[in-house]
């Protein structure tokens, strides 16, 4: 049952009330994948990732259980290797996840920054197809700013969660309900698109 919660800036206190509702475990015992490849363009990006990092523990969720996985480290998924080893042997942020190893996680958290830096960088690794299966399988989605434009329809060749493309930060939002047929969604700091399997809202 997909999960997937698209946020402008992070959880607010009404959207960690749904976090936890939906993971339906003690703060200690939740695993996070935290991706924060969108994050390194900008001081503005790495700030907003190091405030992730302190919400997340805010939260409850041990530093332990949370794992950083940038994807500049991960091969190219059409590129040739050069040295014959098992890859299996390789530390897990050395390289591309399994669907079993991301499947021991309860979240997969993007961060902001750049969204056409984070989709290249999807794409490029061969991730997309790893985190498609994830969220099909029940793997929490969550996006903040660039991880919610990469799971919309502002980019080709996007996860492609909802066809609206998503316009974050805005002063004023769309408003709250049923998600609209078409055209762009504007989400204030403090909203969200919460998808339950077929059902998509505006929330906040």
């Amino acid at each position: 049952m997909k999960k997937i919660l698209l946020t402008s800036a992070g959880l607010s206190e009404s959207l960690k009330k749904l976090f936890f509702l939906q993971i339906n475990k003690k703060p200690q015992e939740i695993k996070i994948i935290l991706v924060p490849s969108a994050s390194t363009g900008n001081d503005g990006a790495r700030e907003m990732l190091s405030v992730c990092m302190f919400e997340l523990e805010n939260m409850g969720i041990l530093r332990e259980n949370i794992f950083v996985y940038d994807l500049k480290y991960i091969l190219s998924k059409e590129y040739s290797r050069t040295y014959p080893i098992n890859l299996d042997k390789v530390p897990s942020f050395f390289r591309l996840l399994s669907f079993d190893e991301i499947n021991e996680y309860d979240v997969l958290f993007f961060s902001g920054g750049s969204a056409n830096v984070l989709l290249d960088e999807i794409n490029r690794t061969g991730f997309k197809e790893v985190v498609t299966h994830a969220v099909e399988n029940g793997l929490f989605y969550i996006g903040v700013s660039a991880g919610s434009m990469v799971a919309a329809g502002n980019l080709p060749d996007s996860l492609g969660y909802i066809k609206n493309p998503v316009i974050v930060h805005c002063e004023k939002g769309t408003s709250c309900g049923d998600l609209p047929q078409d055209g762009d969604i504007y989400l204030t700091d403090s909203q969200a698109i919460w998808i339950d399997e077929d059902s998509a809202q505006i929330i906040k």
